[in-house]
């Protein structure tokens, strides 16, 4: 990279390469780039809180960009940098004012900075059809990415964090899957193993007059398709079981409609397989024979009315005479299969001379031979259906059925059956695109795990200056540097809390972090209840006292014994208290109680506090989320306590629930199982 290696910025005492750190082409970038040319100023200058993150967002994997202070000057990382494809902003966008360098989506995604920027809030936007600039033209791009406020030096909100997965080929092969669906008149059903209907085309819910809402996570055999019909569930239900296990299954099943109608349906059960040959989905295909049947019942009842028959028959008919199978009748939709050919009186090897190393000779010697039908599923069928073009591949479905004259002699057959070289295409078009969608969420997985390992691995890295920090300013303010003035110490003083408040914010990231992966383990003891709530509630007396608070604890029998970690039972009571602290004025009060049932132990933190909106109810429990963050952000934390708090007691197996009024107050309730001695 020409150009690249030496850092314009002119104030020595910055080491490029901490704030810059990196092997790769945006790093090395970063360190040579003319800073001091932007609104940002020289790397001097910057908060510690612009290098912090601009660190993290070179060093993940991830897609990441950074846009910072009112003129969001963009920083990315290298992992982003091809989603700018042949465009031409690369490297120009970066140190670039965001509205200058995306303007033909800032319309759609300058609405979404501005919010982040303005409320503190952060937004999640999935599959989200954002029009880019690149490689050459307009294109139509699809992104999955949350925009997050990044807080300065001061606790403002300094800029806007961008984390972010191009979901372009995912979204196009699902529309292909649905275009696939609901482009045939087949009644087709994607099922899970357990046969859940999962989704169904149009022409099935056409079928039964449902909408797709009213049947979607309905078991199949439950589904308005067998309400009506005696027996058919259990027939389902068993062939679902079956193609579970890996079997094609097919048969036929009669229906009776909401309105009364007969209907018969063949059925069939394809289990689709992932790249590992594990079956991971069922489709279920249905094709309505009820005509077929008719036709069929017709032939033997009205043997006088067979030509009509055959001239009306959407499906392929063919009555063949004599040992040779010579063609007595054919139907329009048999030439449709086989092309225009003059085979009438012709035995089937001369009409159809391509068939004869196909086994179809074969099958009808057997018909004719022993009287029993013979039912082809899908076979395989190559014709040449005009002399000068190329053998084709075609599929049918098709029956052989004996003639039985009034002496009980075998005179001929009647062949009937289907074209269904579009289904056969069309699943086989379905199956890949479901393994290339499975291909495509495992990929989004394996990010999603990437970006937990960097969350952990950069909090553990943190975490050892910082205790240095606060190591070196405890030796300087007890002296052993020299004397310190008054000055001095109340700098100690604030580097101090700084350190202390950032060590906390990192320690929650980390926790939050080992949850996420699972590596988090529990050290299951038995635990005296009255001792844990009496030790969290020594731990932040002296918080209460000092905001002017009553702290009262209610008396907890000392019989109730709970098998669970204690530390991390004592975490999540000490979290609980503290926010409890944190949300109540002057003279409020937080009452501690905890009682139990047969089965669980309740502990219950209620407070007098501001209380939480109904509508933000929901939202407390996720990470990195602050109700109110005109009010958190004078408060140590980053949205991840009842996170961490709520994944802890599910870990322990049990689970923190809260109901809340505003203005009157919070209740937070931890259940645990209870330990029975």
């Amino acid at each position: 990279m020409e150009g690249i290696g030496h850092a314009l910025d002119d104030d020595r005492s910055v080491n490029l390469a901490s704030v810059f750190p990196g092997n790769g082409e945006m790093a090395a970038r970063c360190r040579a780039f003319d800073w001091a040319s932007t609104p940002l100023g020289r790397v001097s200058s910057w908060p510690q809180s612009l290098r912090t993150t601009v660190g993290i967002v070179l060093a993940c994997r991830n897609p990441m960009f950074l846009w910072w202070g009112p003129e969001l000057i963009q920083i990315y990382n290298d992992a982003y940098r091809p989603s700018f494809g042949r465009s031409g902003r690369h490297p120009i966008a970066l140190g670039m004012p965001g509205r200058e360098c995306w303007t033909e989506i800032w319309p759609i995604i300058g609405p979404q900075i501005e919010q982040v920027m303005t409320t503190g809030e952060s937004t999640w936007h999935e599959d989200q059809l954002v029009p880019i600039e690149r490689n050459g033209r307009l294109e139509d791009v699809w992104w999955t990415y949350s925009y997050s406020p990044v807080f300065d030096d001061d606790g403002r909100i300094g800029g806007t964090l961008v984390v972010c997965q191009e979901t372009t080929q995912r979204v196009l092969a699902e529309g292909r899957l649905r275009a696939i669906y609901d482009g045939t008149f087949e009644y087709i059903g994607l099922l899970s193993l357990d046969g859940t209907l999962l989704e169904a085309n149009r022409a099935s819910l056409e079928f039964i007059g449902k909408s797709r809402d009213a049947v979607i996570g309905v078991p199949f055999w439950e589904s308005p398709w067998f309400a009506f019909t005696s027996g058919a569930p259990q027939a389902v239900r068993a062939g679902i079981a079956r193609a579970a296990a890996g079997e094609f299954v097919r048969y036929e099943s009669p229906i009776t409609r909401h309105n009364g109608e007969q209907r018969t349906f063949d059925i069939s059960l394809h289990p689709i397989r992932n790249e590992r040959g594990e079956t991971v989905f069922i489709v279920a295909e249905g094709r309505d024979i009820s005509e077929r049947q008719r036709l069929l019942n017709a032939l033997h009842v009205e043997r006088a009315r067979l030509a009509e028959v055959f001239r009306l028959a959407p499906s392929f008919l063919a009555v063949l005479r004599g040992p040779n199978h010579a063609f007595e009748l054919v139907n329009e939709a048999y030439y449709s299969v086989i092309g225009r050919r003059d085979i009438v009186g012709k035995p089937v090897i001369e009409a159809l001379p391509e068939v004869r190393q196909q086994g179809f000779v074969e099958i009808l010697d057997r018909v004719l031979a022993t009287g029993e039908p013979f039912v082809g599923r899908e076979q395989r069928l190559i014709l040449q259906r005009t002399p000068d073009a190329p053998p084709e591949e075609r599929y049918v479905d098709f029956v052989y059925q004996p003639l039985t004259e009034a002496d009980g002699t075998r005179s001929g057959i009647v062949a009937h059956g289907s074209d269904v070289t579009e289904q056969v295409l069309a699943r086989r078009d379905i199956e890949r695109l479901l393994i290339e969608s499975e291909e495509a969420r495992a990929e989004a997985e394996s990010a999603n795990r990437v970006k937990s390992e960097f969350l952990a691995i950069m909090s553990h890295e943190l975490r050892t200056p910082l205790n240095a920090i606060g190591g070196y300013a405890d030796l300087i303010e007890m002296g052993i540097r020299g004397p310190v003035t008054a000055e001095q110490r109340d700098d100690l003083h604030r580097i101090q809390m700084s350190q202390r408040h950032l060590l906390g914010l990192i320690n929650e990231v980390l926790n939050y972090a080992k949850l996420e992966t699972g590596t988090v383990e529990f050290d299951v003891t038995e635990v005296h209840m009255r001792e844990v709530l009496a030790a969290a509630e020594s731990l932040v007396a002296p918080q209460a006292k000092a905001k002017g608070l009553t702290l009262a604890v209610g008396d907890c029998p000392p019989n109730i014994v709970v098998h669970t970690d204690s530390e991390k039972l004592r975490q999540i009571l000490v979290n609980l208290l503290s926010n409890a602290i944190k949300f109540t004025d002057k003279g409020g009060r937080i009452d501690m109680t905890c009682l139990a049932d047969a089965k669980c132990v309740y502990v219950r933190v209620a407070d007098t506090g501001i209380g939480i909106p109904a509508d933000k109810l929901d939202a407390i429990f996720d990470p990195f989320v602050q109700v109110r963050p005109e009010l958190t952000r004078r408060h140590d934390g980053t949205g991840l306590g009842l996170a961490i708090s709520r994944d802890l007691a599910r870990g322990m197996g049990g689970d923190l629930t809260v109901v809340s009024t505003l203005g009157r107050g919070s209740h937070f309730t931890l259940s645990l199982p209870l330990y029975a001695q």
